[in-house]
């Protein structure tokens, strides 16, 4: 599992660029990537026989929308193993 300091900087970089989601805490997932053989291959690479590790941090906040409906405004955030941010995705 990722480490605890990991974790909070990533909260730390969501609630700098994202303030809305200050304060709430995200699920995190893992996942285990294995070596995508058939790209190294078009591409004539050497296979790398790494298995990468990412981590997933989904940010949920409930929103009040201007006709009184609240709706789930999710935040997905993809890392790898040292908390470099790789993707984020909102929704809207």
């Amino acid at each position: 599992m990722i480490d605890k300091k990991i974790i909070e900087k990533i909260k730390r970089e969501v609630e700098k660029k994202f303030p809305e989601f200050k304060g709430v805490k995200p699920e995190v997932n893992e996942k285990k990537m294995p070596p995508q053989r058939q790209v190294y291959k078009k591409l004539s690479l050497e296979v790398s026989e790494e298995t990468k590790t990412i981590f997933s941090f989904k940010f949920v906040k409930r929103v009040k929308m201007a006709d009184n409906i609240r709706m789930n405004k999710i935040l997905l955030v993809t890392t790898d193993k040292s908390g470099q941010i790789i993707k984020v995705t909102q929704s809207k």
